[in-house]
């Protein structure tokens, strides 16, 4: 149980955490994976467009790049000319999904393996300068500020956990647990403050990830709101408006509020 605390300042994890933490999300994909049939990799995901296979191919490319940087620098030169259309992010998984066109889901579960025992060191060891460049808005980077530290500390683990959520709803297989859930999910509540304007509010978590926090730093008061942490997290990710939210308080617009808002997944 995280106790209650003004969200906007929990501290983004430190390389070391953010290490930890994904060898802790890489081990729970790879429980939940190595179970699946070749029908379960072929089912339909919540993200448009991609089957099972092609979530796993994503997932795999990320940690490619990031065990041999000449890929992304590959993936990035290709990005530019791919398809003008799609923001920077998009392309790359596009170029991730194409390098796997064709392998099997043995193939793609033994390169997961292999890459996700790496892929969480290499992160921690990006040099201190380039940790510090800053994002560009293309990126989608929640908050004026944020570094290419937040890509690698923050962004990646959020990805693989909202992915294992995706995973399982596609399938069936059941969200193996992780350590890391607790402290991703904060980095999620962390965010929502800093994005929010509306009047302050307590926001308490429930389900796999429990914990009360303050919500926004301006002045006023909102009430509270009890939700779901993973209901919460998919309608903030743009996957879901079916979040049931427990509302007590004065401002009868805030839950819509809260549901409009939309964070970096």
């Amino acid at each position: 149980m995280i106790t209650d605390t003004t969200a906007t300042a929990i501290p983004m994890p430190t390389r070391e955490e953010a290490r930890a933490q994904g060898e802790a999300e890489y081990s729970a994909l790879l429980a939940m994976l190595r179970p699946l049939t070749d029908a379960d990799w072929a089912r339909p995901t919540e993200c448009p467009g991609w089957t099972v296979r092609e979530m796993v191919a994503h997932l795999a490319g990320a940690a490619e790049e990031a065990v041999r940087p000449t890929v992304q620098a590959r993936h990035l030169a290709r990005a530019r000319t791919r398809d003008r259309r799609l923001v920077p992010a998009d392309s790359l998984s596009a170029q991730q999904i194409a390098d796997r066109v064709g392998r099997t889901p043995a193939e793609m579960l033994a390169e997961i393996e292999r890459l996700c025992a790496k892929a969480p060191k290499k992160r921690a060891a990006v040099p201190g300068p380039a940790r510090a460049m800053r994002l560009p808005a293309s990126v989608g980077a929640p908050g004026p500020g944020d570094t290419m530290a937040y890509l690698l500390d923050v962004t990646y683990n959020r990805d693989i956990w909202m992915h294992r959520i995706d995973i399982d709803r596609a399938t069936g297989c059941g969200m193996a647990a992780s350590d890391a859930e607790a402290p991703i999910v904060a980095q999620v509540v962390r965010d929502l403050s800093r994005a929010w304007t509306a009047s302050p509010f307590t926001l308490s978590l429930t389900g796999r990830v429990e914990g009360a926090w303050r919500i926004g730093d301006g002045a006023g008061e909102g009430g509270s709101v009890r939700v779901d942490a993973v209901a919460l997290s998919r309608l903030l990710s743009g996957r879901s408006d079916e979040t049931k939210m427990a509302y007590d308080g004065p401002e009868p617009d805030l839950p819509d509020r809260l549901r409009s808002a939309r964070l970096l997944f």
